[in-house]
């Protein structure tokens, strides 16, 4: 397995393609893949992006429990005042003092409001928890789609191992009927024939190169990387042989664990913060109230005076939303039926996690059955494929048999070297449904 590497990196340095576009080529082991995801991640810098802004929220709804000041100033110019007559016979001109200016100080404090600041508060903090949480969701689900293009990237470079080992054989091959067709033993036709599957053989091998370029490309973008940076896989991961518990421990970690189940538990919250508030609507309001006001001139006199009016007052306001005897009962069942409502996504979520869990759980054993049996199928099409090889060279069997034993050992081989790989991903994959990722 460690000279996997060695044996990769003499194909890329082989590769023209590769090498005229990566001029940089790292092995980049998996946890440093899920390290990046959670710092580089576009997707993921949108959702922190959101946490912040829930964050800011929550300070913003904490500013109603501050009480409310207001002030004002004003300047202007007041005209002298005619006095006329009911007949507008006679007018006389009073005069006043032309400067006006005025400054006036009010403060308010909510007393009581059925805990409405205060449920307004939680439920802007149970918001901000709610955005906490989709960022959580956000990174298990690009962790999991890194991971799943990481051992994509790992399977074509295993696939192209596979196609360089099978092109030498086939050119191998190749010679040898050359020759036998030199000295009459074979027909064109069988030259012909693996002429034809060796190009076939190049030109996939050459498709799986361009599509390590683009995947490669996916990776560097999600992760924050160079573009010039070609990712190598860690060959060591498969070493590592994950152990799996019972079915029952994965079930168990749903509730407090799994990322939409808690999303789900959290909009319920909300919704009962939700409904505390609208209860709210039906109750008095209380508040309290202190005001000085200054103002120039004194006009409650006759003549009017040149100088300074200064009043205070102090109490409390009582209100009552008198509608809201016959509005706030259907505000509030409207609201009732929303918490029933995010009760039954809650409920619902928990069923389809515990069938995901399952589902997750089925396909990792199904991953490690179906890797033993590829790994009998390879060792039956390698000795299939060297008993036809003999015969063909001895004249004991034709090229067509020669052709299928040739394509049979190559698709058992690419289905085997990929199969440990989907071990480790179903592993990950039942991590993600229980939020372990």
């Amino acid at each position: 397995m460690k000279n996997i590497l060695v044996i990769w990196t003499a194909i890329l340095l082989a590769s023209g393609p590769l090498q005229a576009q990566d001029s940089l080529r790292r092995v980049v082991p998996l946890p440093e893949i899920f390290r990046l995801t959670e710092t580089a991640n576009p997707s993921l810098k949108v959702s922190a992006a959101g946490v912040a802004l829930a964050r800011q929220q929550t300070e913003v709804a904490r500013l109603q429990r501050l009480p409310g000041l207001n002030a004002s100033l004003g300047a202007g110019y007041m005209g002298d005042p005619l006095i006329i007559d009911r007949n507008f016979s006679n007018t006389t001109s009073v005069a006043m003092p032309s400067f006006t200016n005025s400054f006036a100080l009010q403060a308010t404090q909510l007393i009581f409001k059925g805990n409405q600041v205060k449920n307004n508060i939680a439920a802007a903090t149970l918001r901000e928890q709610l955005a906490e949480l989709g960022l959580e969701k956000n990174t298990q689900d690009m962790k999991l789609l890194a991971a799943g293009n990481y051992f994509d990237l790992y399977k074509l470079y295993n696939q192209r191992k596979v196609y360089a080992d099978n092109i030498a054989l086939a050119g191998e091959r190749l010679k040898n009927i050359r020759r036998m067709h030199a000295e009459g033993m074979v027909t064109r036709n069988d030259v012909i024939r693996n002429e034809l599957l060796l190009s076939n053989l190049q030109l996939a091998s050459n498709v799986i190169g361009n599509n390590i370029n683009i995947l490669n490309k996916q990776l560097t973008t999600a992760l924050g990387l160079p573009d010039e940076l070609l990712i190598l896989p860690d060959t060591t991961l498969l070493e590592e042989h994950p152990a799996v518990k019972d079915i029952r421990y994965y079930q168990a970690l749903v509730p407090g664990h799994q990322p939409d189940v808690k999303m789900a538990a959290k909009s319920t919250e909300i919704a009962q913060a939700g409904l505390k508030v609208t209860k709210a609507d039906r109750l008095p309001s209380l508040s309290a109230y202190a005001g000085n006001n200054l103002s120039r001139p004194v006009t409650s006199v006759s003549p009017a005076l040149d100088a300074y009016a200064n009043g205070w007052q102090a109490g409390l306001t009582l209100s009552f939303n008198i509608a809201s005897i016959y509005t706030a009962p259907k505000h509030i069942r409207q609201a009732e039926l929303q918490v029933d409502q995010y009760r039954a996504v809650e409920m619902e979520k928990i069923q389809q996690a515990g069938v995901a869990v399952n589902a997750a759980y089925v396909k990792h054993n199904e991953a490690i059955t179906q890797w033993q049996t590829l790994e009998q199928n390879r060792r039956l099409a390698e000795e299939n494929y060297r008993i036809i090889e003999k015969k063909y060279l001895n004249q004991l069997a034709l090229a067509v048999d020669l052709l299928d034993a040739t394509n049979a050992k190559l698709d058992a081989e690419l289905q085997y070297t990929n199969a440990e790989i989907n071990i480790l991903f179903t592993y990950y994959q039942l991590l993600k449904t229980t939020g372990q990722l």
